[in-house]
């Protein structure tokens, strides 16, 4: 065991003066904490590497915590390959990290990301725990007892957050990657910490604006205790030593967390619906080129009808209204790839594809924590060379079995119309939310078409589950 106190520390950013701030131990090697740095030469294998980007990453390497070790740095692995995927003309990229908390076998370490690319510089956060009883690397919603907990912090949050002119409450949702950054002060409150432009309300055409900085919210231990997990309490004793205690108790069992998926991560769809059991009629409503203005009101009519949707995103899109994305992830919808620009990718260059492809990915994992599953090509135009792109990405393709044709200008009554008379079991059908009439069509449908003993389930769901390099349907051709 590793017995080494780190010299001269204490909580330098966290007292009764910055309530806050998270509680700093260390900010840098020293005292038994080695450090491993790196630089776009580093991360090679993404799929997506545009020339240029700097790239200057860091974070703490721990003699006996050799699992924490390796869990951040696949971490800082992903925000590299989500930060060059998922934004716009990316410059630079910077993560460094702090000491957060270090005691009774628990391990706290903050990661301070600041970005650069076309819309400018912000800074992100995302603190994340280890039990040395387990050796379990934990997201900083698992100091929360579960999902029930997370979504009373997330009342809470928007209470306080409430008369923040810079905050749009209506985009704040309890998923992973909104809490991605919890811990506690210098005097044991909890401390919420938001990206900044995380909550910042939509500008049309833009990115929302992170010139508001980071927000936070602070909530008394007297509240927030009944909300912790038994990792939150030590991690919150941990917070207060005096000086970091590295000394990591033996494991009780390697890996051995509950296997349950953290709170703010969210399934699609009902998983007790087996649309091949031979009885239950299964149709997936799809889609695509979201989310808008009035995807909102499709989710509040979905909502209303108890129906879940897949969502086909496109790039910009989601980078102009993340809120809504992470409304439909909370809310139980399938959420995929539609392409970045929602160009014909069968007419690009083969150099263009990676970047087309892994976009929309990066932009939900940032946003919400979630890894896309299914990619759907623009226009359904695709080719080998898409074929190939999308499954070295680990994705399945897929397109539709019914064209409701909305986006040939059609009016509500036609669109229903097309959509129930072509339908069948396992049926895809293809509408697209920013169509008005689209909308109007949809709880015409879902009447309808529950009428005829109907389920609606997801895409994944109702092709028997996306494979890797998949095309569905399998004679595809996406000759458009």
């Amino acid at each position: 065991m590793l017995a080494l106190a780190l010299a001269a520390c204490g909580n330098r950013s966290a007292d009764g003066e910055e309530p806050d701030r998270l509680a700093v131990l260390a900010d840098g090697p020293g005292g038994g904490v080695g450090e491993r740095r790196g630089d776009a030469g580093d991360f090679t294998d993404h799929p997506h590497q545009p020339e240029g980007v700097q790239v200057s990453v860091a974070h703490p390497e721990f003699e006996d915590a050799e699992a924490f070790t390796e869990g951040l740095a696949a971490r800082v692995d992903e925000e590299v390959q989500d930060f060059r995927g998922g934004t716009r003309d990316p410059v630079s990229l910077d993560i460094g990290w702090e000491l957060v908390a270090a005691g009774g076998g628990v391990l706290g370490v903050r990661l301070v990301r600041t970005e650069e690319d076309m819309h400018g510089l912000r800074e992100g956060y995302a603190t994340y725990w280890y039990d040395a009883r387990t050796e379990d690397t934990a997201y900083s919603t698992e100091l929360l007892a579960g999902q029930e907990e997370l979504t009373e912090l997330n009342a809470i949050a928007r209470e306080d957050l409430a008369d923040d002119g810079d905050v749009d409450t209506d985009s704040l949702y309890p998923v992973l990657r909104t809490y991605d950054s919890i811990g506690f002060n210098g005097t044991g409150d909890l401390v919420v910490e938001f990206d900044d432009g995380h909550l910042s309300p939509a500008v049309e055409g833009h990115v929302p604006d992170s010139a508001p900085g980071r927000k936070t919210v602070v909530v008394g231990h007297e509240e927030a205790a009944p909300l912790l997990s038994d990792l939150g309490e030590r991690a919150r004793k941990a917070a207060l030593v005096d000086g970091a205690d590295l000394a990591l108790p033996g494991a009780e069992g390697v890996g051995q967390g509950s296997g349950a998926a953290p709170p703010g991560t969210f399934t699609a769809g009902d998983p007790d619906v087996d649309c091949y059991d031979g009885e239950t009629r299964c149709v997936a409503l799809t889609f695509d080129d979201g989310p808008v203005e009035a995807t909102a009101h499709l989710l509040d009519i979905l909502s209303e009808e108890g129906v879940t949707a897949s969502f086909y995103l496109n790039g910009d899109p989601v980078l102009t209204r993340p809120g809504v994305l992470r409304r439909a992830y909370a809310e139980g919808h399938e959420i995929a790839s539609h392409g970045d620009r929602h160009e014909h990718m069968n007419r690009m260059d083969t150099d263009a594809l990676p970047g087309q492809t892994a976009a929309v990915s990066a932009m939900v994992r940032r946003q919400t924590g979630h890894t896309v599953e299914l990619f759907r090509p623009p226009f359904g135009a695709t080719g080998e060379g898409v074929h190939a792109e999308v499954a070295d990405q680990g994705m399945a393709e897929v397109a539709w079995t019914v064209d409701s044709q909305d986006w040939e200008g059609l009016e509500r009554d036609q669109i229903v119309e097309n959509v129930l008379s072509r339908v069948e079991p396992g049926a895809v059908v293809l509408m697209h939310d920013p169509l008005a009439p689209s909308l109007a069509a949809v709880p015409e449908i879902v009447e309808r078409l529950r009428e005829q003993d109907y389920v609606f389930v997801t895409s994944s769901q109702a092709i028997g589950g996306p494979e890797p390099g998949n095309v569905h349907p399998p004679d595809w051709d996406g000759d458009w």
